[in-house]
């Protein structure tokens, strides 16, 4: 469909008074008048098909843990190795090895992190591991080789259900789950601080020491859980006597050693493709699953919007704008399983560049959308740049600048607002591949709408 509309721009007269424009005084004028026609196009077509996607870099402290079997998504399972971000300094003047007490792997969640049973009781099992993980890291990591599977150094079992919670835990914005570890472990990195307190100073450093753990599920399926933070919790105590010369005891608390972005940590997915699911693929489907399952590989028709602009512009043609619009649609599941917040369209050549280096979108070779519920769709809302530098290079293009992938990421964003002018911008300081929990959709590519808008000026 084109729309053209054509607004005749007012008469401009530079004159050395206010008199109207018809007014000849002798002082002299000059009159400018212009047509502008602001062209909108959308007859444009999308094409696509789903490729796999096996294997992603998580580059985020969101963990996995867990095992599920959908009928219509597949069977998921997901464990996870960390490495830890230690305190810069341990308080050794008032405490002492002596006064550990225990130890814990402290998993927090969000209330309702999880796809599946609340109420399934599920196991999970702590290794220390034995070298140190080695960087990049991808989702189909093995971790045989880095822990001594007879030597579990914790278990626990686990729901995510709020039963039995006080009211006071009840209104806390996280769920906790509980390790106990060895007291030898509390003692050890004590000692280690006393003994060289540079291995506290990165978490390389500190990994020589201790490389870090791997936590995997040993009992039940039925749930994965979304784990936000993860920290090993030293409790210990200080005797002192109180202001009346009594002896006293304060117990302590210490989150010394946290899992957080800057560490080496890693889900370790297993994902089998349901039958329907591939069925669907097969059929020519364009379906989006995550994490770790299935992309899709796109053409967009850059030569044709050009084509058309070229033949449809004049010499005073401006560009206003290029917006893409891709429907999607829940695939109907038991699981609550929803289409992924967020997606990046990257140039396929670039795809493993941009997550290698912790790229964000540019605006001419990536982009992303965030999934609209009132819509269904996800809408880039500019491709202006993109459009302007393949003009540039016209001559040049090749199938490698307009074949991309969409694939689901996470992206970490701030909005910093001027209440003077009353406006936002939005910046972006992170984009990672989506782990965040299962997810999926239907992209509907053959209704894709692409509207390309410009502006012909014709001075007379």
């Amino acid at each position: 469909m084109r729309l053209k509309y054509i607004t005749i721009a007012a008469s401009v007269c530079a004159a050395a008074t206010l008199a109207g424009c018809g007014e000849t005084d002798g002082i002299g004028s000059s009159l400018i008048q212009s047509d502008n026609d602001i062209v909108i196009e959308d007859n444009f077509t999308l094409t696509g098909h789903s490729v796999i996607n096996d294997k992603v870099q998580s580059r985020t402290a969101m963990l996995l843990l867990g095992s599920i079997d959908a009928d219509d998504y597949g069977h998921f399972e997901s464990d996870f190795v960390t490495q830890f971000m230690p305190v810069a300094q341990l308080d050794t003047t008032l405490t002492s090895a002596a006064a550990i007490d225990s130890v814990k792997l402290k998993l927090m969640y969000a209330p309702g992190s999880f796809v599946g049973d609340s109420i399934m009781p599920m196991g999970l099992e702590v290794y220390r591991l034995t070298q140190g993980l080695k960087a990049p890291i991808f989702s189909d990591f093995n971790p045989a080789d880095y822990y001594d599977a007879s030597k579990p150094i914790g278990s626990a079992i686990y729901v995510t259900n709020n039963f039995e919670l006080s009211d006071s835990l009840k209104a806390l914005d996280h769920r906790d789950i509980y390790v106990d570890l060895p007291l030898d472990l509390g003692v050890e990195l004590y000692n280690l601080y006393q003994s060289d307190p540079q291995s506290y100073l990165s978490p390389d450093a500190f990994a020589k020491h201790f490389p870090g753990i791997y936590v995997r599920n040993s009992y039940g399926s039925g749930r994965i859980t979304q784990i936000g933070a993860t920290q090993l919790q030293l409790y210990y105590h200080f005797d002192t006597k109180n202001s009346a010369g009594r002896d006293t005891t304060y117990n302590y608390v210490g989150s010394f050693y946290s899992a957080t972005p800057e560490v080496l940590s890693n889900n370790n997915i297993e994902y089998a493709l349901a039958p329907e699911l591939n069925q669907r693929m097969q059929d020519g489907e364009q379906l989006i699953v995550a994490p770790a399952g299935l992309e899709v590989e796109m053409e967009f028709p850059l030569l044709d919007v050009v084509k058309y602009f070229r033949q449809n512009s004049g010499r005073l043609s401006v560009i206003n704008n290029l917006t893409l619009s891709i429907p999607a649609v829940n695939i109907a599941n038991t699981y609550g399983i929803r289409p992924p917040s967020q997606l990046l369209m990257v140039l396929k050549k670039d795809k493993d560049k941009f997550f290698e280096e912790g790229k964000v979108t540019d605006g001419i070779t990536s982009f992303y959308a965030t999934f609209s519920r009132s819509t269904e769709s996800y809408d880039f809302s500019s491709l202006r740049d993109y459009l302007l530098d393949a003009l540039e290079r016209e001559d040049e293009l090749t199938a490698d600048d307009y074949t991309f992938i969409l694939t689901p990421v996470a992206v970490d964003a701030e909005t910093i607002s001027d209440p003077y002018y009353g406006t936002s911008t939005v910046y972006v300081k992170a984009i990672v591949p989506y782990v965040q929990q299962p997810a999926m959709a239907r992209l509907k590519l053959d209704e894709a709408k692409i509207q390309l808008t410009f502006t012909n000026q014709s001075v007379k």
